[in-house]
């Protein structure tokens, strides 16, 4: 959609609504947020939902586990507890996740196509703002 010839763009303020979006989502959905970025124009955030662990509650931008970290006994806990535990967790975290976006394309209304068209689950999004998910991807597809 643009690239860095473009000075009239404003990639700051693209900048701060991935850290606005990515950040919130990890601190209070605990929603694992692999990658905040900018591409061609369009902000990606790639992330993930739900919890493997009880460590992915505690530190959800980290893939790494502390060397104090009980491991073993996370892990042969986790793997009966989070499957129950997420049946509610992701639809909590889908909410958020929908919520954030909202925020954000109200706070820059001029980036909403930027915001919303390279989204991670941009079926989350249908609706936001007179966003629909199927019509960008039908002009995608006439387009090749």
């Amino acid at each position: 959609m643009h690239d860095w010839s473009e000075e009239s763009f404003d990639w700051k303020g693209l900048d701060d609504a991935g850290w606005f979006i990515g950040g919130w989502l990890v601190r209070w959905a605990r929603l694992s947020v692999f990658q905040i970025k900018e591409k061609f124009g369009t902000l990606r955030i790639y992330c993930g939902f739900g919890w493997s662990s009880f460590y992915s509650i505690y530190r959800p931008r980290h893939c790494w586990i502390s060397p104090w970290w009980p491991r073993r006994l996370d892990l042969v806990v986790s793997k009966y507890l989070m499957p129950v535990l997420n049946k509610v967790v992701i639809p909590i975290q889908k909410k958020l996740y929908r919520y954030r976006y909202k925020k954000a394309v109200q706070k820059w209304p001029h980036l909403k196509l930027e915001i919303l068209i390279s989204a991670d689950y941009g079926e989350l999004l249908n609706g936001l703002a007179g966003y629909n998910y199927a019509d960008y991807w039908e002009k995608i597809n006439e387009s090749n």
